[in-house]
């Protein structure tokens, strides 16, 4: 598989964003009856936006300094599906105009260029399952199916199943590779894209190739966390500082192995998912040590026996630290750390390059950096 070029590091890209980036969502429809309350949910972060009708009208102008996100739109308080005035809608810094129609369906939608990606990518996601009626409640008979034991049940609405994410993966997929630098992309691959049709692996190198426009949104950044356990910078940021004691209680520091890379690998001896990294980590490290490369396992450990051991047993021969004072370790507090196994690129300049290499994708990495 192509190498991973900066996985969570890149998708949290730190915009500077400027004042002027901000949404300005305005709607007009006849539907509208006055006095009603509508509410603006981000489906990322949970914050919530509202305000009423005026003259069948409202509006709202908000800052979009973590770029786009996929928010709910709901008008009054009864079901938008019922109502028809509501709807799922990717909002980004820029305008959208919102006009005519009884229902947000069959309304107008104008403004940025987001606006135009996100009518269109509908329009191509629903005509690709145009003939598969109602897939939430396949999911659901699925789900009775497996309840009652009924095997012959179960083969055919997972055929069904099957179908349906063929159809979603040609036509995601074809998506994505047009508008690659769309923020549009980030919901596609996330929401319906997901596991049951793209491995892990898989969207972390979908989301290599984003351009930044698909990269610096909550959506890009929500998923990478998720996939890699680390959220917190930019490529090119400079890699936090840090000294910890080795297995001799000597202090070591980050800045001792400058001029080289640098893979900063958090984990712990409880971690299963940690240790089966331990092979990669090893073929890594007895490849390219002798052409600049090194690593420094940081672990999360409280048990100094316990670390140790696991050190032996996997034979971790590069240099290893730990403060022992596992979750509140302050350098995996400063790295930003949600999950183990987590790690991160850093170059000989002190600077993070990426992070969340997994299996082979270190070796693929470090071959073209270290050709």
């Amino acid at each position: 598989m192509k190498s991973i070029l900066t996985l969570s590091s890149f998708l949290l890209m730190t915009l500077g964003v400027s004042a002027q980036q901000k949404l300005e969502l305005t709607a007009s429809m006849p539907a509208l009856a006055n006095d009603t309350i509508v509410r603006l949910w981000n489906a990322i972060d949970k914050t919530t936006d509202s305000t009423y009708i005026r003259n069948h009208s409202f509006s709202f102008t908000k800052p979009m300094k973590e770029g786009g996100s996929i928010y709910i739109l709901q008008v009054g308080n009864s079901n938008p599906e019922i109502t028809g005035l509501g709807a799922l809608v990717y909002l980004d810094a820029g305008k959208m105009n919102i006009s005519g129609g009884t229902s947000f369906k069959d309304a107008t939608y104008s403004g940025s260029p987001f606006v135009t990606e996100w009518i269109e990518m509908t329009k191509v996601m629903d005509a690709a399952v145009a003939d598969i009626k109602d897939s939430g409640s396949l999911l659901e008979r699925i789900g009775e199916a497996k309840t009652v034991g009924d095997a012959d049940a179960i083969a055919s609405l997972e055929k069904e199943r099957a179908k349906y994410n063929e159809q979603l993966l040609i036509s995601g997929k074809k998506w994505i590779a047009v508008h690659s630098n769309s923020g549009v992309s980030a919901y596609v691959l996330n929401a319906l894209l997901a596991d049951a049709i793209y491995s892990r692996e898989e969207r972390l190198a979908i989301i290599d190739k984003f351009g930044p426009k698909a990269k610096e949104n909550q959506i890009t950044r929500m998923m990478v966390a998720s996939l890699t356990g680390v959220a917190g910078f930019s490529t090119g940021t400079t890699a936090p500082a840090f000294t910890q004691p080795d297995v001799n209680g000597k202090p070591v520091s980050l800045a001792d192995f400058k001029g080289k890379y640098v893979l900063v690998d958090f984990w712990a001896s409880w971690c299963k998912p940690c240790r089966a990294e331990s092979p990669y980590l090893k073929a890594a490290h007895q490849k390219f040590k002798d052409k600049g490369f090194t690593i420094i396992s940081l672990s999360l450990d409280d048990d100094r026996e316990k670390w140790l051991k696991a050190i032996a047993d996997d034979q971790l021969t590069w240099t290893n630290v730990s403060d022992l004072k596992a979750s509140k370790n302050q350098v995996a507090l400063d790295y930003k750390v949600l999950g183990i196994p987590a790690n991160f690129l850093i170059d000989p300049n002190g600077k993070i390059i990426g992070s969340g290499f997994r299996e082979g994708m270190l070796d693929a990495r470090l071959t073209e950096l270290l050709k």
